[in-house]
């Protein structure tokens, strides 16, 4: 089976530089045109069911995503992003104000840092890991729609990238694009990033 990875367009916390995860903030104009990019981009590719962050930012752009393709979009609660807890709708620079040394800590070993009253990157992959996993036993070629953050830990989980590297320059994933994974009970294989 094949996992088609696709993350949400920008959004308006986005756009306003937030630390942001459980919050619903929806898609910027620009946040729909990407989604139409990647829309564009998986033309090229087949998949017959879409599961989706409930979201609204991962949402959209699932439903623009399948546009056209007769295939309804499931919500997917495990696929949201990480509860950035305190952090919640803090600027970036007001983060660093409050929690100087902890914002730091978040960037460069983000696995094993947890926002003040947030989720743990642990947690997290427990409940991300559960819901590939019932995906790989299902063997339906599928659209995975969600967050930056949940859709690194799809690849963790799956052997595709190390602990070191997740949140790491290199391994973001862009907007407006896709990747692939070849997965099956024993194994995956990485087949493209941000196409």
């Amino acid at each position: 089976m094949y996992f088609y990875l696709v993350r949400h367009g920008q959004s308006t916390g986005n756009e306003k530089q937030l630390f942001f995860g459980l919050r619903d903030h929806p898609l910027t104009q620009l946040g729909r045109e990407q989604a139409r990019q990647a829309a564009d981009k998986l033309r090229e590719v087949t998949f017959t069911r879409c599961v989706s962050s409930d979201l609204s930012r991962a949402w959209d752009t699932a439903q623009i995503c399948v546009e056209g393709r007769g295939i309804l979009v499931e919500p997917a609660p495990a696929l949201r992003e990480q509860d950035m807890g305190a952090l919640e709708d803090l600027t970036w620079a007001k983060a660093e104000k409050l929690c100087g040394e902890l914002v730091g800590h978040l960037l460069a070993d983000w696995f094993h840092t947890t926002p003040p009253a947030g989720e743990s990157p642990a947690q997290m992959l427990r409940r991300v890991g559960s819901c590939v996993d019932e995906l790989v036993r299902g063997g339906e070629d599928t659209l995975l729609v969600a967050h930056n953050g949940s859709l690194s830990l799809v690849l963790y989980h799956l052997g595709l990238i190390e602990e070191k590297n997740l949140l790491q320059h290199g391994w973001f994933f862009r907007y407006g694009t896709y990747s692939a994974i070849r997965a099956d009970e024993n194994g995956a294989e990485l087949v493209c990033f941000n196409r």
